[in-house]
């Protein structure tokens, strides 16, 4: 794949790193980034200046080339079937539950609205998720995200560290290894 030289020189060295509430991954993810020579904004490590959190992420986004989404098991999803009674005799209608375990580990939806926002702000191609474990992920993920990048780790993110320099380095970062 060859990649464009106009769009190399337009690339901002500022790389966004979304997460949920797994910080070590964030953490190893910051360090490869810095060693690739990269300047990793961490939404939770900048001023708040009495900024709401949408207004930080519109600000600290502003002036970035690529993001990565990190999708950590932090929320669990207990699946439920509703049914309902109905009580002829006094005319009440009662909704019944049914817990259907076990849970599904989820990422936290604050991390899916940020994967959305930088898919519409950077485009697909310049967004790279990053998914841990047994987090729901890709199979739930709504339709609209499919054709986004998603690399799987069981533990560190060092052990995607290739596939990650591949990502950054095909929308035309020159990175040092």
């Amino acid at each position: 794949m060859k990649v464009d030289a106009k769009r190399v020189t337009s690339l901002s060295k500022n790389v966004f790193i979304v997460h949920g509430r797994d910080h070590m991954p964030v953490k190893e993810l910051k360090t490869m980034l810095l060693e690739l020579g990269l300047s990793p904004i961490v939404l939770h490590e900048q001023p708040s200046g009495s900024m709401t959190i949408v207004e930080k992420l519109e600000y600290y986004s502003g002036d970035i080339g690529f993001a990565f989404v990190l999708l950590t098991p932090d929320d669990a999803l207990v699946p439920t079937i509703q049914t309902i009674k109905v009580d002829k005799k006094h005319g009440t209608i009662t909704p019944i539950y049914f817990f259907n375990p076990p849970p599904i580990s989820r990422a936290r939806q604050n991390v899916i609205l940020e994967f959305g926002f930088f898919v519409a702000k950077l485009g697909r191609k310049k967004v790279c998720c990053l998914y841990k474990g047994d987090t729901e992920l890709p199979y739930d993920m709504p339709s609209d995200m499919h054709g986004i990048v998603y690399i799987p780790f069981k533990e560190s993110v060092n052990e995607v560290r290739d596939k990650i320099i591949k990502e950054l380095k095909a929308v035309g970062y020159e990175v040092k290894i």
